[in-house]
């Protein structure tokens, strides 16, 4: 993953909050959140009118929904969306801005689960303890696990996302559940001329997530708990170990290498692959591709049975800096109600509330939801660091030249360990 100048920008600003962290005399053991009590407008608490930021998706239509019940019963703590730029970089750009001024103008802010962490560590979100306590107890454990840096919940998780393993149900006649049994599968797709696997490994935050979750598959893991250091042991040797066996022996074809979500569900599509991992959206997307009709969903595969997605989503915090962190701790229990997360299943998302997975209505509607529970309820975050974007870095580049050659599998693993030493420099 190539780092393009917003990019430098981004670590450039997460750097200088991150020093000015340290400075302060924060410690790996502090609520990284805490602040002295005299630098917010909020200290004491307040309740009034919020502002929401997210940046633009299509699931912003059920954050609009929400917004617009709580409205009807809120009339004098009302609630206004603040969509942000599209792209991530200018997302991010714009929160931290806003975030070294100390400015009251955003109460809530929509954060990717990779960003969570880092916004944590660098004193922009409130602790949801104490009097900001949430009630996390119905949500789905991973959701709130991507939402916690050091033991504190920082955030409430919003929507989320797993990916499935896609395989042709007119070739196999049950989907494997370990990967000695996909392996042993491959044979049918030499002899119908296609690839075995397919997944995203070009090199670029895809490659971190594909390897991330297969470490995890073999009990891994390529950060410790606190994010800072390295965890890398003999089962992530193992996992990253797995996927360069399994191109050296073509069971994942070389042209995965230059494939991101978009190349490989176009080639499944096309009926170039007998397995694919990928995202929930292909589910209804490849109806009109040419092998609609033949092909089933499973949890991904892992070593003595189903495996661990890398989980996706959003949570969403309370700015250090608002002046009315009442309300916004109301609003984002608001967001969790059972009506409010249906919103999300309506728009095509995924809820993190459980229950909603076995409302009958909406796996009528979306009968991937029965899955998509079983792939969420095994799912792992990515590595919550303060310094994700470095994390991913090193784990990509480092995995991306194992899996291509340039490097020992055992190189790439020292390599990987060294840049997340340094991630925060």
């Amino acid at each position: 993953m190539i780092l393009n100048t917003k990019a430098m920008r981004r670590a450039a600003i997460a750097a200088t909050a991150a020093t000015a962290l340290v400075l302060a005399g924060c410690s790996s053991d502090d609520n990284a959140g805490s602040d002295d009590g005299d630098t917010s407008a909020a200290a004491a608490g307040g309740r009034g009118p919020i502002t929401i930021v997210e940046g633009q998706d299509p699931l912003n239509t059920a954050l609009e929904s929400i917004i617009a019940d709580w409205n009807a019963d809120h009339p004098d703590e009302q609630v206004t969306f603040k969509p942000l730029a599209a792209e991530a970089n200018d997302q991010y750009d714009d929160i931290a801005q806003r975030m070294q001024a100390r400015s009251d103008e955003y109460d809530l802010i929509a954060v990717d689960v990779t960003n969570t962490a880092e916004f944590a560590a660098n004193g922009w979100l409130r602790p949801l303890e104490g009097e900001y306590a949430i009630d996390t107890e119905g949500l789905l454990p991973a959701t709130v696990e991507s939402a916690t840096y050091n033991g504190t919940l920082y955030a409430a998780p919003k929507n989320t996302n797993g990916a499935f393993l896609y395989y042709r149900t007119d070739l196999v006649d049950q989907a494997p559940t370990t990967w000695d049994e996909l392996k042993a599968e491959c044979p049918k797709a030499e002899e119908a001329g296609i690839a075995c696997y397919l997944g995203q490994f070009k090199n670029y935050e895809g490659l971190t997530v594909n390897v991330t979750e297969i470490v995890n598959g073999f009990g891994g893991s390529f950060v410790g708990e606190n994010g800072l250091a390295s965890a890398i042991d003999e089962q992530t040797a193992e996992g990253l170990q797995f996927i360069v066996d399994a191109f050296e022996d073509n069971i994942i074809p070389a042209a995965a290498q230059t494939y991101s979500e978009g190349e490989s569900q176009t080639a499944f599509g096309n009926g170039e692959a007998m397995f694919l991992r990928t995202w929930p959206g292909f589910y209804t997307d490849g109806e009109s591709s040419s092998i609609a009709g033949k092909y089933g969903i499973a949890v991904l595969p892992g070593v003595d049975g189903p495996g661990a997605s890398t989980l996706g989503g959003y949570n969403v915090g309370i700015s250090s800096f608002s002046d009315a962190p009442e309300t916004a701790r109301d609003f984002l229990e608001f967001m969790q109600t059972r009506q409010s997360q249906l919103y999300y299943a309506e728009a095509g998302g995924a809820p993190v509330l459980a229950e909603v997975y076995d409302d009958a209505a909406i796996i009528e509607q979306y009968p991937y939801f029965t899955t998509l529970k079983e792939v969420l309820e095994a799912a792992k975050p990515r590595p919550a660091s303060p310094y994700y974007s470095a994390v991913s870095k090193a784990i990509s580049d480092n995995s991306y030249a194992a899996i291509r050659g340039e490097k020992t599998v055992q190189q790439a693993l020292d390599d990987t360990s060294a840049g997340i030493a340094t991630a925060g420099n």
